[in-house]
């Protein structure tokens, strides 16, 4: 990429040395690993872990894209399942979901258990409310709380979805938080959305009750 000068007095006379054929800048190929085990580490998780708290007993219901519950970090987790999505079983076919469970309650089989979640020990709900594309309609969300929190009686109810425009917590998913949160006791816990920025939390991470992160 650095191209080559046809003669030594070619090379010495050069301004500055630059790429050939337009490159601009080179980046090394670094490499990259799956870090949950050093997120857990972070956060305090394998001491909670040696003091026996595991969330053994502890109702966690997702709402996202279903599950693969054939996942051996899955396996003996999940404890019901629920399509909201017409049309659609709980099989995950987006991956979102999976994902999101294991860093919930994996076991860490597949990885000897080194990549185990935060909470290896608790039973999970599986709301399927966005469909195999990764989206989902307000009413089918709704009905995925309603029956995490009521019917199943979740302690936690994990929303890692969340609409694109901000909120000011008067919407009817927000709304639907705070009223589930009080008739309940559930702990909603919401994804703030990815824009970073002041002003920019949406539904259902806007509401009060929420354990926005």
């Amino acid at each position: 990429v650095a191209g080559t000068a046809t003669t030594d007095r070619a090379r010495k006379q050069a301004a500055a040395p630059a790429f050939a054929d337009g490159i601009a800048h080179i980046w090394l190929d670094g490499l990259v690993h799956a870090d949950l085990a050093d997120s857990t580490k972070q956060i305090g998780a394998p001491q909670v872990w040696a003091e026996g708290n595991t969330g053994q007993g502890v109702d966690v219901a997702v709402l996202d894209t279903g599950i693969d519950a054939g996942h051996p970090d899955l396996v003996d987790r999940v404890e019901s399942r629920q399509s909201f999505v017409p049309g659609e079983n709980t099989d995950d076919h987006f991956g979102h979901g999976t994902h999101v469970a294991s860093i919930i309650a994996g076991t860490g089989a597949a990885s000897d258990g080194r990549e185990k979640g935060v909470a290896p020990g608790a039973r999970l709900d599986i709301a399927k409310v966005l469909d195999d594309t990764g989206s989902g309609q307000t009413s089918w969300i709704l009905a995925g709380m309603e029956w995490a929190a009521v019917d199943q009686h979740a302690k936690v109810i994990n929303m890692s979805l969340g609409e694109a425009q901000a909120s000011d917590g008067t919407d009817p998913l927000s709304q639907a938080v705070d009223k589930l949160s009080a008739e309940t006791g559930a702990l909603f816990v919401v994804a703030a959305g990815n824009a970073g920025a002041p002003g920019t939390i949406g539904a259902p991470g806007a509401a009060s009750t929420a354990l926005t992160v």
